[in-house]
């Protein structure tokens, strides 16, 4: 009898933990289905990315931009302040092939701010990968941060490469982070490759599957809001708040790849050609 109480409590225990875990996960952009096929150059220009972020989207048929996480589409921290999404909002793209995965940041930031050192602390970008795809609490982590100085000329150095492991990505090859001062965004372009994140056989494979947190942190030049003072992203606080892997978002590399339809030029996918056929 003592056995089957025992039971009961682990399976309302997990039970519990299951629905603790639903409750902040997203209802519409918790899985990216990452395209293959595309020929990525890392120099900071996504032109070759055009119709990806249309084609990949939600369960609700909207991008990932801007994406919700526990109620906040940006997260306010440190005494800042954000105004909406033309002050601060992170659009990503993701896609893969055998030697590599691709990541694609369209951020919206009416200022750029990086006065401090760190590449983290002020405008910049840190990424986490869960590569079991598990994604439960305790999973050593793949950690990032990538970030322009304060004129928004170099990428900074510093902490690109916390992760256990790997040598590491680097500028030029793996790294290109270009300011537009006119559109009032600034456009990163990564690259990981299968080693450096230890995939298994040092490839990728359709179906592969990992967890990702990415934070986008946003400082302003006003008194007081240099700096972190808040951000947005993909699931940050696997990130921010300690390094969390149980709160990564869900890739799944996938061999579908980007279409174009000759007749009206709309971006697609040849998975949802054929399944239209």
């Amino acid at each position: 009898m003592k056995n089957y109480v025992l039971i009961a409590i682990a399976l309302l225990v997990l039970l519990a933990s299951t629905v603790a875990d639903a409750q902040w996960r997203s209802k519409t952009h918790d899985e990216y289905k990452a395209l293959t096929g595309l020929d990525v150059k890392i120099d900071g220009d996504l032109g070759e990315w055009d119709g990806i972020l249309d084609a990949v989207t939600g369960t609700n048929g909207k991008p990932f931009c801007g994406v919700e996480y526990q109620g906040n589409v940006f997260q306010e921290h440190g005494g800042g302040k954000w105004t909406g999404a033309d002050d601060h909002e992170t659009c990503f793209m993701i896609v893969w092939n055998s030697k590599a995965v691709y990541i694609g940041l369209i951020v919206t930031d009416d200022e750029h701010e990086h006065a401090n050192a760190a590449a983290w602390n002020g405008d910049g970008a840190q990424l986490a990968f869960e590569m079991s795809g598990k994604r439960s609490a305790g999973i050593p982590m793949f950690l990032y941060n990538v970030g322009l100085d304060d004129k928004a000329k170099d990428i900074l150095p510093g902490a690109l490469n916390e992760n256990p492991g790997g040598a590491g990505i680097v500028p030029g090859d793996d790294i290109a982070v270009v300011r537009n001062e006119g559109q009032k965004k600034t456009y990163y372009e990564l690259r990981f490759t299968a080693e450096e994140l230890q995939a298994k056989g040092d490839k990728f494979s359709a179906g592969d599957k990992f967890g990702l947190g990415i934070c986008v942190n946003d400082g302003d030049k006003a008194a007081g809001q240099g700096g972190q003072k808040g951000w947005s992203g993909w699931y940050t606080h696997s990130i921010v708040f300690g390094k969390n892997s149980e709160n990564t978002g869900l890739v799944t590399l996938t061999d579908e790849v980007l279409a174009v339809e000759a007749a009206n030029k709309l971006a697609t996918t040849w998975g949802e050609l054929k399944s239209a056929q």
